[in-house]
């Protein structure tokens, strides 16, 4: 199919590697986009230019790349706008003079893209990736450091009040998450709900072992509260229980760095630490049980999903499950006490077959295909002009 249509995909970071959910969305949305016909362009904000390697393979789908640098200045923390917003500024300035029939806007922290007069579209359209407002109040629970919590408490009552003026400013409102489609675009005529793009095959694994796995953007407050959470209330429980059972912790560093992670690690034992990995294929290969005990966050998280994809059982928090419409007990299995956790995670290790949830999940996956929708909004949005 050929739909020979233009579009600008705005995003707030390089999507390649997909080191953490939000790249991985964008990424393999754009790989839908290039395969539904779409000439694809990619405006993207970073602190540095990404490495050749990367540039190259993004470029076997996309047409042009546009690249704004990230700035974070003390300033910027007092503007009435989130600083994750102004530190893309430059967005405003970028010269690119040429119009698209799409722009699509990957999250709210590109929004200043819509005060640039140097390239128009038919049709704007914003992917929700979280309701930024809750997210940060989210974060602003996962860490203890003051500071944090002040930055994370601004962002959150800024992003609230833009919410509702950029929302009226764009003809589509695409949410990942169901539930926050519900919660926040449910009286909009304009939202619809366009779950995460699933475009490798799903795969089925025989999961011997007794490998748990958790993967992560480590960085991340809520992230690293999570796996020190089970690290702190279930690992020994079940390290007791098997000789052959092992933690692999899968994450990427950002700035901190890897010796700053392995040094936090260094002190507990029967646990891999695998960091900045680009293919997890190998890792979910070595697998058995896919654990998410996030204890703060919104949206969809993407890690779950990956993890069902690649054949793994999940045992969740509800946080860690949210916004894809996953059934307890026959999709993945619920924990959100350290005693769940222990019971859930020494049970499936304990199961022979372990791949009854998986199987019943990804055919949940499978019935919500995103590329059926995405095209037929693609297909609507030409329609309304």
């Amino acid at each position: 199919m050929s739909l020979k249509k233009s579009v600008l995909v705005v995003s707030a970071f390089f999507p390649y590697p997909t080191l953490f959910g939000g790249a991985y969305d964008i990424w393999e949305k754009i790989k839908g986009l290039h395969r539904l016909g779409l000439e694809v362009h990619l405006l993207f904000t970073a602190k540095t230019k990404p490495k050749e390697v990367d540039v190259f393979e993004v470029e076997k789908y996309v047409s042009k790349l546009y690249f704004v640098q990230r700035k974070n200045r003390i300033i910027d923390l007092f503007s009435q706008k989130p600083l994750q917003i102004m530190s893309r500024k430059g967005l405003e300035s970028i010269i690119i003079n040429r119009d698209f029939d799409f722009i699509l806007l990957e999250s709210e922290y590109v929004s200043l893209v819509l005060k640039n007069k140097t390239f128009n579209a038919k049709k704007y359209i914003l992917r929700v990736h979280n309701d930024e407002s809750k997210y940060f109040n989210e974060l602003s629970k996962s860490t203890s450091k003051i500071f944090k919590k002040a930055y994370y408490f601004s962002e959150e009552i800024k992003f609230k009040r833009l919410r509702s003026s950029l929302y009226n400013k764009i003809d589509r409102l695409w949410f990942i998450s169901l539930d926050e489609l519900e919660r926040l675009g449910q009286r909009k005529n304009n939202a619809i709900h366009l779950p995460p793009p699933i475009n490798q095959k799903f795969v089925n694994r025989d999961l011997k072992g007794r490998q748990v796995l958790f993967v992560g953007s480590l960085y991340m407050d809520n992230n690293l509260e999570a796996i020190l959470w089970y690290l702190k209330n279930v690992h020994d429980f079940v390290a007791n229980e098997f000789l052959d059972y092992k933690l692999i912790i899968c994450g990427s560093t950002g700035d901190k760095g890897e010796e700053y992670f392995r040094a936090l690690f260094s002190k507990y034992e029967r646990i891999d630490l695998q960091l900045n990995i680009k293919d997890l294929e190998v890792i979910y290969n070595f697998s058995s049980v896919f654990i998410n005990p996030m204890r703060h966050g919104t949206g969809v998280k993407l890690k779950s999903i990956n993890a069902i994809v690649n054949g793994l059982p999940v045992i969740s928090t509800t946080i860690g499950s949210e916004g894809v419409g996953l059934i307890n007990k026959e999709m993945f299995f619920e924990a959100n006490t350290p005693e769940e956790f222990k019971i859930n995670t020494i049970n499936l290790l304990k199961t022979k077959d372990k791949s009854i949830t998986v199987i019943k999940a990804q055919e949940h996956l499978r019935s919500t295909n995103y590329l059926t929708i995405l095209e037929k909004e693609i297909k609507s949005l030409d329609v309304r002009k």
